[in-house]
């Protein structure tokens, strides 16, 4: 043990070690841009210290400025200026492995320079805001890569135990402007294609004199047609490159020809929903079928001006289906009862769909009644819920409404099914089981179907007893939709999250019918898409509901070397149909080097993409519920990747703990995930709502909310702030400025909270406002305007889940925190709830949740004990030469290679 608080002291990142180790200057580097590896100056730890202060001297080195302090009071306009700037996108080094400090030290400097995708390379955090100029290639929220110097063979890559991959989320919104260039090539022949590998242009294309284009994936020459000529200039560039923003944007769309239609033969349409309301006694008694029906008539009026030519549709469930006639000729809604549920039908064709904006007045009078049933009908509700039939009904009047081009179905949910298709009755074994995967026949054939017929379904849990969510949830997760559980719904509590969840689902839906499919350079291919609609395969995945949320991930595997000389390439092309019917192709473009260079491989690491893959592929196999070995799993990995870069970069002594500038804090985010919901064990039932939800969040989770979710933001409201902290930097506020001091860098462990203290924690879903009695009185009365001479804190509420508006300086703080937060996840709401210590029912469990570094209840590590662990692994490992070495690389060796891995 004092060997270990002796290696422990001796922690540190040992940049001197890196520079020596034998990597020349003149190793490879991207093409496009130009890496800087300048390094700054680095503090000496105390040897007094103790192992915690030790620890944390890893984290106090200075950032470094090299255009001296940043004038943070000043407004500044976009674009601003890299010109003193390092280039490379890797920026100043960072210092710190904990997650607080580097979010805070990454945002900053993104503050003064924008990503120029043309020069940058690695992009910056998920969880911060920057802005971006397309330079021909895509914005790096819509598509990242893993590696950004690729490795040039199988070898070298298995050598870094890092997979190859990438993270798209076509549709993420850039800054400032998330405007894309559409062509409109559907009165040609369509979008300029290579002819063998079907890649569309893109600006890396190149043409000849010949009337030829060159595809920069698989080299092949295309002939070009009368659409698509355009003569050349003496440089090569052609005359029309100005007005061609497929050949200048790295993220474009192509409108396209029918050929491109979902059924072929017949014209798209635009985006139909069905809104089906759960209206069973359990959802009548807990009134979330009153909050559904809110919902509805909010997002019914953001949809007639925002969404005009969408149609809707509105449903009913609980023994029985009911049908509502929407025709705007009617003075009032018809309704249509269908009892039986093992053959459904539709009753009615014309008025079951219908335009908000023609029939309000119908909507308006169907939803009041709905409303009348659910509050005056006691009597005549019934305790049996018919979701699978349901579903299957909705799925039939969206087929006859459209033809089978697809559509969106809202579904809200109380209590397990019990009627009808789907039927879920409790069995005594169901507490037994040890899986995370559907077995039920009607729901898998359901998934099925809907995703025939390019239907997606999101699906909002309101019930508190279990409700089989694996079964239930289970067309969700195929057809690509969002699943949203609320425990113990109360209405006054959780109606307005509700609302805006859904109206969220809505506002955000960008299209349907998705077809999506990566294309790279040779050598590489397509090993796994990570999506249930393929079955976690190599095929096509296909994407019946798209949202400005949906994110795939995808891993890359070898089928060759990589020419050193060139840059890798990489496309991604989403076919799919608008909300206003148009067929389009969005294509997104980035690129990598190749590199026969393992430091340099390491340098460019981007450790957001790498933990998501890495989580996404551990998600693919736990159907068998071994958490155990899954959490030792996930230690082996972090202790292999952590030893080839001690034994093949560092090279540094056995006492030095050395963690990789780009994997700086891989290990606390890895950590958290053993600590989740979703990996606790299994003493009880293996499919509960808790975790069966929590699974799909991470399966859900943008890069920016999955870095949230693994690692909460704790920002203090007590401290001692200067002016500019917590307000925006720029004028379009959107980049929020907070110095990266040590009294605002919190670490998600109870030692890190102040009695008295005030704390806004965000877990990328809802923020918590956290504090207790001996919290300064006039902090809460300019923070929530509440009289604390006569209200005591346990009686603080929080009106719609929001902190008020006032005008005091602490209260425009955290409404600009609030603010930023939900622009960096995508949302325009965070929920505010309260976390008080010995007051809120829920807060015991949820300071388990947030508190990431601390030691769990179920005995996992806390973060520092964690990287002693780690270190003492690793030492072991490197001494009895436990690590992939790289060898001469040979044609024969290459296949053998990769089994040797195993």
């Amino acid at each position: 043990m004092q060997g270990l608080n002796q290696s422990l002291s001796s922690l540190s990142l040992d940049r001197d070690s890196l520079s020596s180790t034998g990597v020349t200057k003149k190793g490879k580097r991207p093409n496009r841009a130009f890496h800087s590896f300048a390094t700054g100056s680095y503090g000496s730890s105390d040897p007094q210290a103790s192992a915690q202060n030790d620890i944390q001297a890893l984290a106090t080195n200075d950032l470094g400025n090299p255009s001296g302090n940043l004038a943070l009071n000043a407004r500044a306009p976009f674009p601003f200026s890299n010109q003193n700037a390092p280039s490379g996108g890797l920026g100043e080094s960072i210092t710190s492995h904990y997650v607080p400090k580097q979010r805070l030290e990454d945002q900053e400097r993104y503050l003064t320079r924008t990503f120029v995708t043309s020069q940058d390379s690695v992009p910056p955090c998920a969880s911060t805001q920057y802005y971006c100029v397309d330079q021909g290639i895509s914005d790096p929220r819509k598509l990242r890569l893993t590696m950004y110097n690729v490795p040039r063979n199988e070898q070298l890559r298995s050598a870094t135990k890092l997979p190859v991959g990438a993270i798209i989320q076509p549709f993420a919104a850039s800054l400032p402007d998330s405007t894309i260039d559409v062509v409109d090539a559907s009165q040609r022949s369509g979008p300029l294609r290579c002819r063998r590998c079907r890649s569309y242009s893109n600006p890396n294309y190149s043409f000849t004199f010949d009337s030829k284009a060159v595809c920069n994936l698989c080299q092949v020459s295309t002939q070009l047609s009368e659409d698509h000529y355009a003569p050349l200039n003496p440089n090569g560039l052609r005359a029309d490159i100005d007005e061609r923003p497929d050949l200048m944007k790295g993220t474009v769309e192509f409108l396209v020809p029918d050929t491109y239609n979902v059924v072929p033969g017949k014209p798209n349409v635009p985006l139909h929903y069905v809104f089906l309301i759960d209206i069973s006694t359990l959802s009548n008694e807990n009134k979330s079928s009153l909050a559904m029906v809110e919902g509805i008539r909010t997002c019914i009026e953001h949809i007639s001006v925002k969404q005009p030519n969408c149609k809707v549709a509105i449903m009913a469930f609980d023994k029985e289906i009911r049908f509502f006639n929407l025709r705007p000729e009617l003075n009032q809604a018809q309704e249509y009862i269908i009892s039986d549920l093992q053959d459904v039908f539709v009753p009615i064709f014309t008025g079951l769909f219908v335009r908000p904006e023609e029939s309000m007045h119908v909507i308006q009078d169907t939803l009041c009644k709905i409303t009348a049933y659910i509050e005056d009908g006691k009597f005549s509700h019934h305790f049996e819920a018919c979701y699978g039939s349901a579903l299957k009904a909705a799925r039939l009047a969206l087929d006859t409404a459209t033809g089978g081009a697809g559509g969106k179905i809202l579904a809200s949910l109380s209590s397990k099914p019990t009627h009808g298709i789907g039927n879920l009755r409790l069995r005594n074994e169901d507490a037994l089981k040890k899986t995370l995967k559907c077995e039920n026949e009607t729901y898998l054939k359901l998934g099925q179907e809907l995703l025939k017929s390019n239907i997606s379904l999101d699906l909002f849990c309101t019930g508190s007893a279990f409700m089989d969510m694996v079964s239930v949830a289970h067309p969700v997760k195929v057809t690509s939709g969002f699943l949203k559980y609320y425990p113990g719904f109360q209405l006054d509590r959780d109606e307005f999250t509700f609302v805006n969840d859904l109206l969220h689902s809505v506002a955000n839906t960008m299209g349907y019918a998705g077809q999506l499919k990566i294309r790279c350079s040779s050598g590489l291919s397509v090993y796994n898409y990570y999506s249930e609609s393929v079955e976690n395969s190599d095929r096509e995945p296909v994407i019946p509901g798209l949202h400005q949320d949906t994110t795939l991930n995808v891993l890359f595997k070898y089928d060759g070397r990589l020419p050193p000389a060139k840059d890798v390439h990489f496309q991604c092309a989403l076919l799919y149909t608008d909300l206003n019917g148009f067929r389009k192709v969005r294509c997104l473009n980035t690129s990598a080097a190749v590199s026969d260079n393992i430091h340099e491989i390491f340098k460019f690491v981007n450790q957001d993409a790498v933990v998501s893959i890495f989580l996404h592929d551990m998600l693919t196999t736990l159907g068998d519920c071994d958490f155990v070995q899954k959490r030792k799993t996930i230690d082996d990995k972090v202790v292999d990747v952590l030893t080839q870069y001690r034994a093949l970069v560092s090279k540094s002594s056995s006492s030095q703990l050395v963690l990789p500038d780009s994997l700086k804090t891989w290990a606390a985010y890895l950590l958290s995930f053993e600590k989740s919901e979703l990996m606790k064990n299994n003493n009880k039932s293996s499919n509960g709502n808790s975790r069966v939800y929590d699974l799909f969040k991470y399966l859900d989770s943008t890069p920016a909310q999955l870095a949230f979710k693994l690692y909460p933001q704790i920002l203090p409201l007590h401290e001692l702030l200067q002016e500019s902290d917590y307000t925006f930097y720029d004028e379009n506020e959107l980049l929020l400025q907070a110095a990266p001091l040590e009294n605002l860098c919190v670490r998600a462990s109870r030692s890190e909270l102040v009695d008295g203290g005030c704390y806004l924690i965000f877990d990328g879903t809802t923020a918590y406002l956290w504090f207790n009695e001996n919290t300064n009185t006039y902090l809460l009365r300019d923070l929530l305007d509440v009289d604390t001479g006569s209200v005591k804190h346990s009686e603080i509420t929080l009106v719609g889940n929001a902190i008020p508006t006032l005008d005091s300086g602490i209260n425009l703080k955290a409404r600009s925190v609030l603010r930023n937060w939900a622009q960096i996840v995508g949302c325009n709401y965070v929920p505010v709830t309260p976390l008080r210590p010995h007051v809120d029912a829920y807060y015991s469990h949820t300071m388990a949740v947030l508190l990431v570094e601390d030691r769990s209840i179920e005995m996992i590590e806390a973060y520092d004990a964690y990287l002693v662990s780690l270190h003492k692994h690793i030492s072991e490992k490197v001494k009895k030469e436990d690590y992939t070495k790289i060898g001469a690389s040979k044609d024969h060796e290459h296949i053998t290679q990769k089994f040797i891995q195993f």
